[in-house]
C-alpha cells in the first residue's frame, strides 16, 4: 500500500488539481492523505465539497495539462476526517478502504512538521511506501507505478524521485529528480539530466517505510526549504540509495505557497541553509559555506534593486548563525 501525502496551506485550488490527477493513477493500491496546516481560506470545506461533487476544480490550467485534471474523476469520493491526535494514533481501522483521508493539523508549524503528521498516520497503518508530493503539482496516470517500479528494481533503494517539469512550461525540466550541494560555497543546484543526485527533491519523494523507521521523520527544525536535502543525507548516511524514475513525470507550479522569490522565501532559505550546514559540517567548517551563500544572495538582491530585503536578510542570518 502506498500512502500519498499532500500538505495544504491556503491552497485548495492547487490541491483539487493535484487530487484529480492522483486519483487517475493506474497503480491500484494507494490512499491519499491531505494534511491541512490551519488554513484560513476554508480549504478543508472546499476539499470536502469537491469530494461530494459540488465544487469543480479550477479550469485555469495549462491546456497541455488539462487532460490530467478534466473531466473530473467520478464523485462522490469517499473520505474520512481526523484531528491530528487521532490521525497520529492511526485513526480507525474500519476506515482503511476509504481512498481520501483529511487531517486537521491544528497549527502551521511548517513543511516538515505538517508532513510528519501524515507520515505518522501512514506508518501506524503499516504503509509499504509513503509518497510526499507537493500539493501544487499534477501527475500522469503512470507516475506512481513508475516510482514504485524504480524503487523495487534495485535492492537497497530507499528513496525514489521523479522528473519534475514546470507546469507553465510542460516541456521544460525543473529538475531531473533532485540536485547536488557544494559544501564549499553552500550553493545547491538542480540536476537537469540523467545522473546521480545528492538529494531527492521534496516536490516528489517516494520513501520506503523501513527508511523512516531507521532514520526518523523529517527534521521539524526546517520550517521550509532544505528539509529534503537533510533527509536525503541522513538516508544515504544510513546506507540506502537514492534513485530517479525516468518515466515518472510530475508537473510543478513552483513555490505557490511562498510566492516564488519573495522576501518570505529568502528568509526561510537563510534559516534552513544555516541549520543544514551547522548540522552536517564539522565544527567551524559550517561557517564558510553559509557566509558564501549569504553573500551571494545579498549581492544578487542589491543588483536587482531589492534593497529593502538587505536588512531583514541580515537580521535573519544573525539569528540563524548565533542562536
Amino acid at each position: 500500500m502506498v500512502y500519498v501525502i499532500l500538505l495544504n496551506w491556503n491552497g485548495w485550488k492547487d490541491t483539487l488539481h493535484c487530487l484529480e490527477s492522483i486519483l487517475r493513477s493506474d497503480y491500484e493500491d494507494f490512499r491519499v492523505i491531505v494534511c491541512d496546516n490551519l488554513s484560513t481560506d476554508g480549504s478543508l470545506e472546499k476539499i470536502k465539497t469537491w469530494a461530494d461533487g459540488k465544487q469543480p476544480a479550477d479550469p485555469d490550467i495549462d491546456e497541455q495539462l488539462k487532460p490530467l485534471v478534466f473531466p473530473g474523476v467520478v464523485k462522490p469520493v469517499p473520505y474520512v476526517e481526523y484531528p491530528r491526535i487521532d490521525a497520529e494514533a492511526g485513526g480507525n481501522v474500519k476506515d482503511e478502504k476509504v481512498p481520501l483521508v483529511l487531517i486537521e493539523n491544528g497549527s502551521n508549524d511548517g513543511y516538515s512538521a505538517g508532513n510528519n503528521v501524515g507520515i505518522r498516520y501512514a506508518l501506524k497503518r503499516r504503509a509499504d511506501y509513503i509518497w510526499l508530493l507537493n500539493n501544487d503539482t499534477l501527475v500522469k496516470g503512470n507516475t506512481l507505478k513508475e516510482l514504485v517500479y524504480r524503487m523495487e528494481s534495485e535492492k537497497g533503494t530507499g528513496v525514489a524521485g521523479a522528473v519534475i517539469y514546470l507546469a507553465r512550461q510542460p516541456a521544460k525540466i525543473q529538475t531531473y529528480g533532485g540536485g547536488a550541494i557544494s559544501h564549499f560555497s553552500g550553493r545547491d543546484r538542480f540536476i537537469h539530466s540523467p545522473g546521480p543526485v545528492e538529494y531527492v527533491a521534496g516536490t516528489s519523494l517516494l520513501v520506503k517505510r523501513e527508511v523512516f523507521e531507521q532514520v526518523g521523520l523529517l527534521d521539524e527544525g526546517f520550517f521550509f526549504y532544505w528539509e529534503d536535502v537533510d533527509f536525503s543525507r541522513r538516508v544515504t548516511g544510513a546506507g540506502w540509495n537514492l534513485a530517479v524514475a525516468a518515466n515518472a513525470a510530475v508537473y510543478h507550479k513552483f513555490s505557490a505557497s511562498v510566492g516564488g522569490q519573495s522576501l518570505k522565501s529568502d528568509l526561510f532559505k537563510v534559516s534552513s541553509l544555516t541549520r543544514y550546514f551547522k548540522k552536517h559540517q564539522k565544527s567551524g567548517r559550517w561557517f564558510f559555506p553559509v557566509i558564501f551563500h549569504l553573500s551571494g544572495m545579498l549581492v544578487n538582491r542589491i543588483f536587482r534593486g531589492q534593497l529593502n530585503r538587505v536588512g531583514p536578510i541580515l537580521k535573519a542570518a544573525y539569528k540563524a548563525l548565533f542562536k
